[in-house]
């Protein structure tokens, strides 16, 4: 393919210059189209790193694969410009295009037998899920009283999506998802949900599923209700998943398939989605087992944490909630249960607190019934001693076989059998990285209290308006609010990645909503009386778990109990920080270098640098090939190497045939109007004696201007005509673009600005951008910021009016040299703005913050 692209080009060389010329120009045009679509797709890239926003990762694939397909692009555009360079380029961009797909790529997804599994055939967790896996153990090693049952395992899992087919049609929707558009997700979860629900169980699959309902009815001699409940792969794991998914109560033979599709379809529950993909889990390493459990006519139920929590005096301690009737309305926050504490070292009962439940849910003829509580319930604590002891000496044996703290889910029959229906690693608080300081301590206890009281849930101190649940839509939610609710129910998941911290009226320390909350480091406050009546949408709160306090006001200190150290550790974090480095890094500077070769690019930002270098060499050199349109240099006293390519009346008739020009024999008004601005008398070009040239890369690395003209590295391009200009501007480590048209017609007049990359750090990067936003959006501009690539636009201007925005545009150019360096805090960006319209363009002394 190459070898016929060469021989074509030399033809057109020999034969048909202007053939040749006309496709260097239209693949030069589908090049630079390329280029911006490539930096709009890294620059999404980098806002998921860098910003930590959550993308599935069928998403997170997606936008890899377009931007991998416009670099691709490029090179074939490149082919037909220079066609020596791109079987190289080719060859790295494949390898390198291997290496993040293959760090992006999901697990395998075995569709083979075994599709079911009894309790003595599971030996791991990837076919059974670690739920399923959990429960084995303690059967197997412990001879724990557990239900019998089964496991659907997660083969037949993969088995449904394989033989309807799914996979592309999960992909395509998880891939749009917008964790932040609350009302978006609940759709695409419906849809996600419809397609599990519609589909056909192989015949293979039904058939193993109701050959073992048929021998589990036939050990016990009668009919059997189950529990249909989920056993996902990364579930009860270091990710607890609690109350995400769907758990199926009183389900018979005739009812068992709905069920499993039913448990199924909840992992696209919206408290799902948003769980595992704020982990950064791939939807397939989330795979669903299923657990098929003999119903527990429960009389008490509850949980035990085998810890009480983090401190030196509760890790010695465990803790027992009960309710009466199934633990549902338990771990659900709709019920506060009885509470004991008891001694871990010798099992004595050290503490117990009365519960304030009203009614039992129970199962009454296959159906959930929830009665009241009789008035003797309501009076005694679920649990007798000598049960509080038998589950704490489990309790204890538990931890000691998997060798952490424990969450575990049990049941109490009404002959007071006891059944272990659950155990998985405890969510204990995330250990505070920093804590309040006496001064803010003082400032903090100066706040009015609004509430006190209540119990803590989950620790910590944050700040942020009040939202409260079911008043008003969600998607009005500003990040950083406080959540008031009357209770905690398991969906209020969704809602996590725009709230700081959460008061209820209601709650239970052992429910799900609660494990959440410590799992993602989100205060959570419950019990607290009259917070709905006096916590109102839009006030500004403190919430401080800890001393069970609600202040009135804000403290800036607590408004952000989250940090991105906090989330290195995410399965998401690690992954995007890993294909990152194949993706972003520059090393590409200098063309004049002797490593300046394609064999040579080492990410996929060096192939997107070294294609759109030499396709501008390539533009200017077609004068030296014959077209009549010769590259010019720009005479200026402005330390800039500027080349020139005349496109049609560009360049002063006189002119045309010099190498050299100077500025008053260049026709092209825009490029006149910029330059008056890059050339203003304010902007300082040669006082730089601050700096060490000889170890110019630091200045490089900072994102600025290397000054001389001696080196192609940091030449900048114009394509010009009359009233055209498309102006390349190199600054080191980043450059700008400006396109613009500029005549007699304002219909036609336009003017395009792209300022993309830097070497510098983020938070520098940051700032200039944001000077510049500020700037161009007081000039006009419609302004976009992604990443460090920003993008402003002006559309319709009058001819003169759109003169002066140029003007003002080449002073912003000249003003921005080394801004980075410059800008150290938010408070610098308005300032620097502040003086750019006063008509101070120079800043060459880091800003000090009063």
């Amino acid at each position: 393919m190459l070898l016929n692209t060469l021989f074509k080009r030399w033809s057109y060389q020999l034969f048909s210059p202007d053939t040749i010329h006309r496709q260097t120009y239209e693949a030069f045009k589908d090049l630079l189209k390329h280029d911006a679509h490539a930096h709009d797709l890294m620059a999404e890239l980098e806002i998921l790193y860098h910003e930590g926003k959550r993308l599935d990762m069928a998403g997170v694939r997606a936008v890899f694969t377009d931007f991998s397909s416009a670099v691709q692009s490029m090179i074939s555009s490149l082919a037909i410009l220079q066609p020596g360079d791109a079987t190289t380029l080719m060859q790295y961009h494949r390898k390198l295009d291997f290496y993040v797909r293959f760090l992006l790529a999901p697990p395998e997804q075995p569709i083979a037998e075994p599709y079911v599994l009894n309790f003595s055939d599971i030996t791991d967790s990837g076919q059974s899920g670690n739920k399923a896996f959990n429960l084995a153990k303690l059967h197997k090693e412990l001879q724990a009283p557990v239900p019998g049952g089964f496991v659907i395992s997660t083969s037949s899992f993969h088995r449904v999506l394989e033989f309807n087919n799914l996979r592309p049609s999960l992909d395509g929707i998880l891939a749009q998802i917008d964790l932040e558009n609350t009302t978006g997700l609940e759709e695409y979860s419906r849809r996600l949900s419809a397609l599990i629900l519609s589909a056909t169980i192989p015949p293979e699959v039904v058939a193993a599923i109701e050959s073992a309902y048929d021998m589990m009815e036939k050990q016990q001699g009668a009919p059997v209700l189950t529990a249909v409940r989920s056993s996902a792969v990364s579930e009860d794991s270091e990710h607890s998943f609690a109350g995400q998914y769907h758990t199926e109560l009183g389900a018979t033979r005739e009812t068992i398939l709905e069920a499993y599709r039913k448990v199924l379809a909840s992992k696209y529950s919206p408290e799902a989605l948003f769980y595992r993909i704020t982990l950064g889990l791939a939807d397939e390493e989330a795979s669903m087992g299923v657990l098929v459990l003999s119903m527990v006519d429960a009389a008490v139920s509850g949980i035990v944490y085998t810890r009480s929590g983090d401190d030196e005096k509760e890790s010695q301690e465990m803790a027992i909630h009960a309710i009466y009737g199934l633990g549902e309305v338990l771990v659900a926050g709709r019920a506060v249960g009885d509470r004991a504490l008891l001694a871990r070292d010798d099992g004595q009962i050290l503490h117990q607190i009365k519960g304030t439940q009203a009614g039992k849910l129970l199962l009454a003829s296959g159906k959930l019934e929830e009665i009241p509580l009789s008035q003797a319930e309501k009076e005694r604590f679920c649990l007798e001693r000598n049960q509080l002891h038998e589950l704490g000496q489990w309790a204890t044996r538990i931890e000691e076989l998997y060798g952490v703290a424990q969450d575990i889910e049990w049941a109490y029959t009404e002959d007071g059998s006891l059944f272990i229906l659950q155990s998985r690693p405890l969510q204990q608080e995330k250990k505070k990285t920093s804590t309040l300081d006496t001064n803010r301590r003082a400032e903090l206890e100066k706040m009015k209290v609004l509430l006190s009281g209540g119990q803590k849930s989950a620790g910590g101190i944050a700040s942020g308006p009040v939202v409260v649940a079911d008043v008003g839509s969600f998607e009005d939610i500003q990040p950083g609010s406080v959540l008031v609710a009357g209770s905690t129910p398991p969906s209020l998941v969704r809602f996590l990645g725009k709230i700081v911290a959460v008061v209820a009226e209601k709650g239970t320390i052992a429910g799900h909503f609660s494990t959440v909350c410590r799992e993602f480091n989100i205060p959570l406050l419950i019990d607290v009386p009259h917070a709905l009546e006096v916590l109102k949408p839009g006030r500004q709160v403190t919430v401080d778990a800890d001393d069970l306090r609600v202040y009135d006001g804000f403290l800036e200190f607590a408004s952000s109990p989250k940090g991105k150290s906090a989330e290195d550790h995410l399965p998401y974090t690690r992954r995007l920080k890993a294909i990152m480095e194949f993706i972003t890094p520059l090393h590409m500077v200098d063309p004049e270098s002797k490593d300046f070769l394609p064999e040579l690019c080492r990410s996929l930002h060096d192939i997107i640098r070294y294609t759109h270098e030499r396709a501008m060499q390539t533009m200017f050199s077609l004068g030296e090939k014959g077209s009549g349109r010769s590259k010019k240099n720009l005479i200026t006293d402005v330390p800039l190497a500027i080349n020139l390519l005349d496109v049609g009346e560009g360049i002063c008739p006189g002119a045309r045939e010099k190498d050299s020009v100077t500025i008053e024999e260049i026709c092209c008004q825009p490029f006149r109007a910029l330059w008056k601005g890059l050339a203003h008398p304010g902007i300082d070009w040669q006082s730089h004696s601050h700096f060490d040239w000889k170890r110019s890369d630091e200045i490089v690395l900072s994102g600025g201007f290397l000054f001389g003209t001696d080196s192609s590295e940091f030449a900048s391009y114009a394509i010009m005509s009359k009233d055209y200009l498309n102006f390349n501007i190199r600054f080191g480590y980043h450059f700008t673009l400006v396109d613009t048209i500029c005549g007699e017609d304002a219909r036609t007049n336009f003017c395009l600005i792209r300022f993309a990359g830097g070497g510098g750090a983020w938070t520098g990067r940051f700032l200039r951008l944001e000077f510049l936003e500020m700037v161009l959006s007081r000039l006009g501009f419609e302004v976009t910021v992604k990443a460090d690539l920003l993008d402003a636009k002006m559309v319709e201007v009058e001819e003169k009016e759109l003169l002066k925005v140029l003007d003002m545009l080449g002073r912003l150019l000249g003003a921005t040299k080394l801004m980075d360096m410059v800008l150290r805090e938010e408070e610098d960006v308005q300032r620097c703005t502040d003086q750019f319209f006063d008509g101070q363009y120079t800043f060459t002394k880091p800003m000090v913050t009063e």
